[in-house]
C-alpha cells in the first residue's frame, strides 16, 4: 500500500513539473488614454479633412489586449510599431488597391456611416482596440480614424479636433467586407 502511494506522490511531483506551473506573468499598462471628445457636432470638421487628400494609408492594429494580451506584448516587443494618439499600430504600411482606398474614403467621410457615442452604452469586449488605422495625407496635414470592428467604435482625430463614436451597422459592415483582405 505504501508503494502505490509513493506512486502516486512520485506521478503527482512529475506532472506538477512539466507544466502545471503558475501562469506567467502578464503585464498590461494601466495607464488610462486621455478621452477623447465625444461631441458629435466636431464630425463635419473632421470629415473635411478627409476629402480632396493626396494619399491615404492604412495600418493594421495589434491583438487585443483584453482577447489576446501576451500575444500583444510580444508583438509589441517584438514588431516595429506606430504610436497613433496613444494606440499602437504595426509601422508597416498596407497600401490599400485604389478601389479599396475609394471605398475606405467614401465610407469614412460620409456623415450616415457615424453615430454619437453613449458613454451608457459600454462594450463588454474588453474596451477600444484600434484594428485598424486609416490616414489621409493633404500636404503636411493628416487625419486618421482608428477603428475597432469587435465593438462597432471609431476614434476620429484632425490637426484641430478629435471625435470617439460609433459605427453605424451598415457602415461597420462595408468597412469589414473592405478591410478583412488586408489582415
Amino acid at each position: 500500500m505504501l508503494r502505490r502511494w509513493l506512486w502516486l506522490v512520485a506521478v503527482l511531483c512529475l506532472i506538477q513539473g512539466l507544466g502545471c506551473r503558475e501562469a506567467p506573468e502578464v503585464v498590461i499598462d494601466e495607464t488610462p488614454l486621455p478621452a477623447v471628445s465625444t461631441d458629435f457636432a466636431r464630425l463635419p470638421d473632421i470629415l473635411a479633412g478627409i476629402r480632396n487628400t493626396d494619399e491615404v494609408r492604412l495600418y493594421q492594429g495589434l491583438p487585443s489586449e483584453f482577447w489576446e494580451p501576451q500575444l500583444r506584448s510580444q508583438e509589441l516587443a517584438q514588431k516595429e510599431t506606430l504610436d497613433v494618439h496613444g494606440h499602437p499600430v504595426y509601422e508597416e504600411q498596407l497600401t490599400p488597391a485604389d478601389e479599396d482606398a475609394e471605398r475606405l474614403t467614401a465610407i469614412l467621410s460620409a456623415m450616415e456611416s457615424y453615430q454619437s457615442f453613449d458613454i451608457r452604452n459600454r462594450k463588454k469586449c474588453g474596451g477600444f482596440t484600434a484594428e485598424y488605422c486609416v490616414e489621409w495625407t493633404t500636404g503636411k496635414t493628416a487625419t486618421h480614424i482608428l477603428i475597432c470592428l469587435e465593438c462597432g467604435e471609431a476614434m476620429l482625430f484632425a490637426a484641430n479636433s478629435e471625435l470617439h463614436c460609433q459605427l453605424s451597422p451598415e457602415a461597420a459592415q462595408r468597412l469589414r467586407q473592405v478591410l478583412t483582405s488586408y489582415q
